[in-house]
């Protein structure tokens, strides 16, 4: 009995510290997310892969960052799962904002409806790094 008792411990603390355990994908998104939410925005810039900061200029960025911050600053997001494919990882997130302190409807920021986000990465020079624009700037060029 004592025995079982034993294995079972083990079983549950190799359970439990196997659980915690962040990909580098992950820690990656929440590095680019905390700088977002510390204006850190160079940053975060530098977190984006090759390609979409060819897209996307650091000063076009910085603009749609501040422009959203409000809804950066009042946020929460939530972890859902990932997914990896060779040397591509998708991480999907919920966006929890808190609309007490924001209107939804005042920022172009997201469709208020949409509750989850993924985030694609690539391993670009031995780190991952977002290779499409995400919340909470999930677009670059100016809209007329």
């Amino acid at each position: 009995m004592f025995r079982y008792l034993i294995l079972t411990l083990l079983l549950t603390i190799m359970i439990i510290s196997c659980s915690s355990t962040k990909s580098d994908a992950r820690i990656a998104l929440e590095n680019y997310l905390v700088s977002m939410k510390n204006e850190k925005f160079q940053e975060a810039y530098d977190s984006l892969s090759k390609n979409v900061r060819e897209k996307c200029k650091f000063e076009e960025f910085q603009e749609r960052a501040s422009d959203n911050y409000d809804a950066i600053k009042y946020s929460r997001l939530v972890y859902s799962g990932e997914n990896k494919v060779e040397n591509r990882v998708n991480v999907d997130f919920m966006i929890k904002i808190d609309d007490r302190e924001i209107d939804l409807f005042d920022m172009q920021i997201m469709d208020p409806y949409r509750d989850e986000e993924t985030a694609k990465f690539i391993l670009e020079d031995d780190r991952w790094v977002v290779d499409k624009l995400i919340w909470p700037v999930d677009w670059c060029e100016k809209i007329e």
